[in-house]
């Protein structure tokens, strides 16, 4: 089976309800047109950034279970402010895409090698800028102590080379 086959069908559900809203009711509200606009970014986006897609309709889903956008004025299912139809739909998209959700977090807010090295090597000058002024026997004597971090120690083991 195709691996969009859920989205596929939430969003089917979704502009389902849109549509049946747009027939039965003609006032609209800024929540609604809203839920239309994003409802079209998930849907265009879909099949070219699947990524993308996922995570904005977890964010549309999730702002819709409380009723910060809406995708239906025709009818709804409500527990004081948790719209339960969202909510469901929300439920399902996490129970079946789970392993995908858990990459895009990875993806998201781990940080890469690069960026690792960056931190470290900013550390470093820092700690280098610091003991510069330190005689060799000081340097030595700070390099001793157990208490030094190890961008410490690279500075002072670097300083003690020139």
């Amino acid at each position: 089976m195709n691996k969009f086959t859920i989205e596929i069908v939430i969003i089917f559900i979704l502009w389902s309800s849109v549509i049946l809203s747009l027939y039965l009711n003609y006032k609209f509200d800024l929540f609604f047109i809203f839920g239309i606009l994003s409802l079209l970014l998930v849907t265009i986006t879909t099949k070219k950034y699947p990524e993308f897609s996922l995570a904005s309709l977890i964010v549309i889903l999730l702002c819709a279970t409380f009723n910060l956008i809406k995708f239906s004025l025709a009818f709804g299912l409500n527990l004081g402010v948790i719209s339960i139809t969202n909510f469901i739909l929300l439920v399902v998209l996490f129970y079946k895409r789970r392993s995908q959700i858990l990459d895009l977090k990875e993806n998201f807010f781990d940080e890469n090698e690069k960026e690792i090295e960056n931190v470290n090597t900013r550390k470093v000058n820092f700690f280098r800028r610091q003991f510069k002024n330190l005689s060799k026997t000081e340097l030595k004597r700070k390099l001793s102590e157990d208490k030094l971090t190890e961008e410490a120690k690279q500075a002072i083991t670097e300083l003690l080379k020139l």
